[in-house]
């Protein structure tokens, strides 16, 4: 089995994530991506100036040039890529994970995640490697031309415009409050951007402790990024009331300019209330697999000019300066340029169903040890739901029971007119996730 999950490489620090397997990781980018230089970032986790040290040792040892960006938000680092022709980079990050985990990201020219050709070679040079961590030093360490010209309010005016920015702690905590000061926004920042509290009971995961910012404050906008800022939920003010927009809201507000022809694409997580509110507006929906790289691939296949997931990865599609990969802050901007009239005019039609998420973990659920190795934890997980899943949807249930490619858990999603047999159903589907015996 790989390393490498749904969103790059990642696990828990000292365990499945050591310097030795950053500095393979880095040798293998270098010879993946071909020649030229690699750019280097990496969110606030304490572990991160260590294992993004052992990365560019790594990649210098594989005969690459390496610039070091330190703390940047992985879109930036994306930019970066792009902008300057760079061979690829590697984010050091576990996302939205907290801080006992680590991970990294890796990049391809142009700024897109890696393929399944580089991810193939750096897979390859993982398991031919048997010796122990032996730093090379053939390429060189580079200084960096600078973030200065990632602007992703570049012509979106926020003139006196209250936000509330939480970062998670993470990678666009000083960055992201800089760049909406200087759209002209009036900006408060939840945190103190420590690493040890990235994404812990704030930022994207979690906008609990943002909404009451706003409503206190009296603000009109708040920001939750994740911890490497591809996230994203916002909570707009409504009189005495705070509004959390995720991933679908997002798309529906800002699917109101689409008509006939046009094309909205989200996954099977996305909620039956956006397809059905889109259909009824002469606009396509379509869902893809889980996975920002799925989404793309879908609009590019649609001709959707954006798509994204309910969890707040959205992206966009038309122009270069548009982000290869999914930016909470540019995603803020799109909405933002819609002004926040027409942006609660939006909210107003918004009719999503109810859905009700559960998690169970890995470990948690013995029973996997004693089913099929070789059908793989997707096929046990399958059969072990499948006739309580055929139960459910046979009363009108949409249910989504999947291994989380980021995480080491299994995802339940129901989705049900009625919340009361949604709860029912997911409730009983956990326990027979965790339950011992056939």
């Amino acid at each position: 089995m790989g390393v490498f999950g749904t969103d790059g490489v990642r696990g828990r620090v000292g365990e499945q994530i050591t310097g030795s397997l950053c500095w393979w990781i880095g040798l293998g980018a270098a010879r993946a991506l071909g020649p030229g230089v690699v750019a280097v970032a990496r969110d606030t986790r304490p572990s991160g100036p260590a294992l993004s040290q052992a990365v560019i040792a790594g990649v210098r040892a594989g005969g690459a040039d390496v610039i070091d960006l330190g703390i940047a938000p992985t879109p930036a680092l994306a930019w970066m890529v792009r902008q300057n022709g760079y061979a690829g980079g590697v984010m050091v990050t576990a996302s939205h994970n907290l801080a006992e985990d680590n991970g990294c990201k890796v990049l391809m020219r142009g700024g897109d995640k890696a393929d399944a050709g580089v991810r193939e070679v750096i897979e390859a040079q993982l398991a031919a490697s048997r010796t122990p961590f032996v730093p090379g030093q053939r390429g060189r360490l580079l200084p960096g031309p600078g973030l200065d010209g990632w602007q992703p309010f570049r012509g979106v005016h926020l003139d006196g415009l209250r936000v509330v920015l939480d970062a998670a702690n993470g990678a666009a905590h000083w960055l992201g409050a800089e760049r909406l000061r200087a759209a002209g926004a009036v900006v408060t920042v939840l945190g103190d951007g420590d690493g040890r509290l990235i994404n812990s009971q704030c930022g994207a995961t979690d906008p609990a402790r943002l909404s009451d910012e706003v409503l206190t404050t009296g603000a009109d906008l708040g920001i939750a990024l994740d911890g490497d800022a591809d996230r994203l939920a916002l909570v707009i003010r409504s009189d005495r009331t705070a509004i959390v927009l995720d991933g679908d809201a997002m798309l529906w507000v800002l699917a109101g300019g689409l008509g006939a022809g046009d094309a909205v694409v989200g996954t099977i997580m996305s909620n039956l209330g956006l397809e059905q509110g889109l259909r009824a507006a002469g606009v396509r929906f379509v869902r893809t697999p889980v996975g920002d790289a799925e989404v793309w691939d879908g609009m590019v296949a649609s001709g959707a000019r954006f798509g994204g997931e309910p969890s707040g990865h959205l992206m966009f599609r038309g122009d270069a300066s548009d982000p290869v990969g999914s930016c909470g802050l540019t995603t803020t901007a799109r909405v933002l340029a819609l002004g926040m009239d027409r942006v609660r005019e939006r909210l107003a039609g918004w009719k999503p169903a109810v859905q009700r998420h559960g998690a169970v973990r890995i470990s948690d659920a013995a029973w996997i040890a004693t089913g099929d190795p070789g059908g793989g934890i997707k096929a046990l997980v399958a059969a072990r739901v499948a006739p309580l899943v055929a139960v459910a949807e046979g009363r009108g249930a949409r249910v989504v029971v999947r291994p989380s490619g980021t995480e080491p858990i299994i995802r339940v999603m129901v989705e049900h007119a009625e919340p009361e047999f949604a709860e029912l159903a997911l409730s009983q589907l956990t326990d027979l996730l965790t339950r011992k015996g056939p």
